[in-house]
């Protein structure tokens, strides 16, 4: 059994990483560049490479990360499909809901093994959340609510692929991290995202640019190359759960200090919970007069262990051939329905945040 690794940017030498910690053998790469593949293949000890998407295609390559823009991820799975290759893909899934729908559908009727790379709910705490909302003492979910904040497009701010619709569309806070945030909130309270208001914040449509980095002025003048921003760098979304909880999420990719914070609070009728990745080997709960009690995962994992974790849960299905009656890492379908939020979240946001219901 190989795997093979479709596109050598930043996420994927992380996926290689992890491939390489549990012991999955990397038997191809390919990426529009034949540099970057032919020094990815150095890197890490890849027998082929190039930019010829057939190398993938080989009876020997089982399995193929999908690590390239978004925009190339729904006919890249779909070809992978049509040639029964169980499939690992970055996150969004894809643009559309009716690809979303299709991958799903197709992934399944091939019946090979597919994933999306939320990697966050393999947090050990993160999974010790969804267990103790399933029990009796912890009863109904009422409130879900949290944060996603990075600084990372704080002025000064690089210009990447991520600004240019054609390659990731017209979200960026909501596709970026807000995808993550959605996952550990559904796979943690157990309840799903039924209608939901959206407003972006798109602060400077219009920015300057010099050495490739952007900044809100023209720093008196020398700056004269612009560029406009259509994507939010920040969002504020009312939620509506389909057991009746509601909940509440703010995404920021402008908000300086903080590295990588997400938060998370579930409410249930006899219990609370919270966690946050700057802490993330400490789960919080709490029940009436009773104080917090601080759970720490004396020996827990870092972020880094979570793509080890999701890579070692996938590939248990992968070595069995089939889909686990209940896997833990992310489906297709969950990648599905966080492509239909976002696209959600789009529409009411364009419409002066209504609520749209998400069939």
């Amino acid at each position: 059994m190989k795997t093979g690794i479709w596109g050598a940017g930043n996420i994927a030498h992380t996926h290689a990483e992890a491939l390489k910690a549990s012991g999955i053998l990397i038997g191809a790469i390919v990426d529009v560049s034949e540099e970057k593949a032919k020094a990815f293949a150095e890197e890490f000890s890849i027998e082929k490479w190039g930019t010829d998407s057939s190398i993938l295609l080989d009876d020997e390559i089982t399995t193929v990360h999908v690590c390239t823009p978004p925009n190339l991820h729904y006919d890249m799975v779909m070809e992978l499909l049509d040639h029964k290759k169980n499939v690992l893909c970055e996150k969004p899934l894809c643009f559309e809901d009716s690809q979303a729908e299709e991958l799903a559908r197709r992934a399944k009727e091939c019946g090979v093994v597919c994933a999306i790379n939320f990697n966050v709910r393999f947090h050990m705490a993160c999974q010790k959340a969804r267990k103790l909302v399933e029990s009796e003492e912890f009863g109904r979910v009422n409130v879900i609510h949290g944060n996603y904040l990075q600084e990372f497009n704080a002025f000064p701010a690089p210009v990447d692929w991520r600004y240019n619709t054609v390659l990731a569309g017209r979200m960026r806070a909501v596709t970026e991290i807000g995808t993550h945030w959605l996952d550990i909130a559904q796979y943690i309270s157990g309840r799903k995202v039924k209608a939901l208001s959206a407003n972006f914040g798109r602060f400077y449509p219009n920015r300057y640019v010099e050495d490739r980095i952007m900044y809100p002025d023209s720093g008196d003048g020398k700056r004269t190359e612009t560029i406009e921003v259509c994507s939010e760098d920040a969002a504020a979304i009312n939620l509506k759960f389909d057991n009746g909880a509601i909940g509440t999420v703010l995404l920021s990719e402008v908000s300086q200090g903080r590295i990588n914070r997400i938060t998370l609070e579930v409410t249930g009728e006899k219990k609370n919970l919270w966690w946050n990745s700057e802490d993330n080997n400490i789960l919080n709960t709490a029940v009436k007069g009773s104080g917090v009690n601080s759970e720490i995962f004396g020996f827990g994992n870092g972020f880094m262990d979570t793509f080890r974790s999701l890579v070692d849960s996938f590939y248990d299905d992968v070595k069995r051939g089939c889909v686990s009656e209940a896997p833990v890492y992310p489906t297709f379908f969950e990648g599905r329905d966080i492509v239909k939020l976002c696209n959600a979240m789009l529409e009411s946001a364009d419409s002066d945040g209504k609520w749209v219901v998400v069939e």
